[in-house]
């Protein structure tokens, strides 16, 4: 009598399975969410401090040059390589890619040279639309980064936004590894006559418009995501 009256604890094996499947959905549900998360903070943290890191290193090169930029990158047209060896000269660097003649190097540029993404739609702009190898000049920093350089004026008037630059940098803060996309691990630079400018910042590229995730607006590039992760 005792025996049949006698009360079991525990779970059955069938019960046992139905709890472990219904973990692995949560986890399979919840897992992947968290990681993009934090994938996307750490990506935003290393530009903020690879914006730094770059700064400084403009702020060298203005004060070699008598407190200006202007006249820092001979050449106009060809500019480009002037441009990649006064930061090569300030960064510390693993890798050194010259662009092709039009850009005023005497190499085959940053692609395909190692020093950027070679091929078609090999990075991407934010609303998902690929982008293509560049021909000028590039460098990869110690830290994995990559950087191509592209140069518009020596006397650093040309016209974008608000204000005049000298040319612009762009930057994988997360070197050849995904998502490869302006505004998750790739940003812009605008180079003015005195200062390193982020793209979405005076007048150039509005966050509202240029740094909306999942939007496939041909406006949502991504580069206004430059400026509102650093200001955030």
């Amino acid at each position: 009598m005792k025996n049949i009256f006698k009360k079991k604890f525990g779970f059955t094996l069938a019960e046992t399975l139905i709890v472990i499947a219904i973990i692995g959905i949560i986890a399979g549900i919840a897992i992947p969410t968290l990681f993009g998360t934090t994938s996307d903070a750490e990506l935003k943290a290393k530009w903020k401090k690879q914006y730094s890191d770059l700064t400084q290193a403009t702020m060298m090169i203005v004060v070699d040059n008598g407190g200006t930029l202007a006249g820092a990158f001979p050449g106009d047209a060809a500019g480009s390589e002037d441009l990649k060896n006064a930061f090569a000269s300030k960064l510390n660097i693993i890798k050194d890619c010259s662009g092709t003649s039009g850009y005023g190097g005497t190499g085959t540029g940053a692609s395909a040279e190692g020093c950027w993404h070679e091929g078609n739609n090999s990075w991407y702009y934010l609303n998902g639309t690929g982008r293509d190898s560049v021909l000028s000049s590039g460098l990869i920093l110690n830290n994995g980064s990559l950087v191509h350089f592209i140069f518009n004026k020596t006397d650093c008037s040309y016209s974008v936004g608000d204000y005049f630059r000298c040319g612009y940098i762009y930057v994988d803060t997360n070197g050849f590894k995904k998502p490869n996309t302006i505004g998750k691990d790739i940003f812009g630079m605008n180079i003015s006559v005195n200062a390193l400018i982020p793209f979405g910042a005076q007048g150039l590229y509005d966050p509202e418009t240029s740094c909306i995730e999942g939007s496939t607006a041909s406006t949502n590039q991504g580069h206004g995501c430059a400026a509102k992760y650093l200001y955030e």
